[in-house]
């Protein structure tokens, strides 16, 4: 494995960035971050990044987000495996800033799938209640485009009962592209 940048893993929310970024970092012997939690601790006593993003507002958030990730990569000497958030798309900063640092690697999943992982703890509030399909769609849809784009490595997962399977077949898929 190169020892070229950072990983950053992107995806749209439940895709598994965060378990599958810890599960490929302890498999390839790196560290591993998540943003969010990055992001709490600049923000404490804030409790949560949705009780933010609520009360701050999306430019906030947003800005928020690519201060913690500058402040954890001028500090960090070793090659990291980093957990974007699920809006990451929407920051552009961000995005340009994880592709200077490293590679960024979409981890895509199909549509019918995320949307029954969000759906399984009720209809959050970014989703329109009365039609959340329709709306997870749209937002798939733009999402989609964005990491397809601009992501270095798209990785298409399956979808496995078992993370730990996912995260064995992520493995194996990264090996010669990292």
């Amino acid at each position: 494995m190169s020892m070229e940048g950072h990983l950053f893993f992107c995806g749209i929310k439940h895709s598994g960035k965060s378990t599958l970024g810890r599960l490929y970092a302890k498999a390839n012997n790196l560290a591993w971050v998540d943003l969010d939690d990055l992001i709490l601790k600049s923000i404490a006593p804030c409790l949560s990044i949705r009780a933010y993003y609520k009360q701050e507002g999306q430019a906030a958030f947003q800005n928020q987000e690519v201060s913690s990730l500058k402040n954890f990569l001028f500090s960090q000497t070793q090659r990291t495996v980093i957990s974007l958030g699920g809006g990451a798309s929407d920051n552009n900063e961000l995005l340009s800033l994880a592709k200077t640092h490293g590679k960024l690697i979409y981890l895509m999943v199909e549509e019918s799938v995320l949307l029954a992982r969000i759906l399984n703890g009720g209809v959050p509030p970014f989703l329109d209640e009365t039609d959340p399909k329709g709306s997870f769609h749209t937002l798939y849809a733009r999402r989609h485009a964005i990491y397809g784009n601009i992501c270095d490595v798209l990785v298409q997962l399956p979808n496995y009962p078992d993370i730990r399977d996912t995260a064995d077949f992520l493995v194996q898929t990264l090996k010669s592209e990292v």
